[in-house]
């Protein structure tokens, strides 16, 4: 089973929205992959829970989330040899966050452009996530 992780800053919005997408997708489409999600600044925010704009996005798909109540996970308290991908949400973001960490530095992530609120509006933001998930799962089938 091929095993991903979303990687955001505090792993309520870009990333959990991602994980619950892929998870989705790659049940529907039967394919050996799953995803979890943490965040590289977990601690510094209050709100640990699945941001508000991410569920209301995923009722409007139809995705059940799998893990609406949990809080958030930093990415030091998971064991990320499990992993076979890793995915940032944003590069200008979290490549200086990533190179900043010992622990991270010798792992191969992959970046995408989703940007955070407020400089991008949910609105925006999420079909853009949704749609990098789908090529995700597409080149995956």
């Amino acid at each position: 089973m091929l095993k991903v992780l979303f990687v955001c800053t505090a792993n309520i919005f870009r990333s959990r929205f991602a994980e619950e997408v892929f998870n989705s997708l790659a049940q529907s489409s039967k394919i050996s992959a799953q995803a979890f999600s943490a965040g590289l600044k977990v601690g510094e925010y209050h709100i640990r829970k699945i941001y508000r704009p991410a569920m209301d996005q995923l009722k409007y798909l139809n995705i059940n989330p799998k893990r609406p109540d949990e809080l958030s996970v930093h990415i030091n308290d998971i064991n990320l040899q499990g992993y076979d991908r890793f995915i940032c949400m944003d590069e200008n973001e979290h490549r200086p966050m990533v190179e900043s960490s010992s622990l991270l530095q010798n792992i191969d992530f992959e970046y995408w452009n989703i940007i955070d609120e407020p400089k991008v509006e949910s609105a925006v933001s999420l079909p853009i996530c949704y749609s990098n998930v789908k090529e995700l799962i597409l080149e995956l089938n």
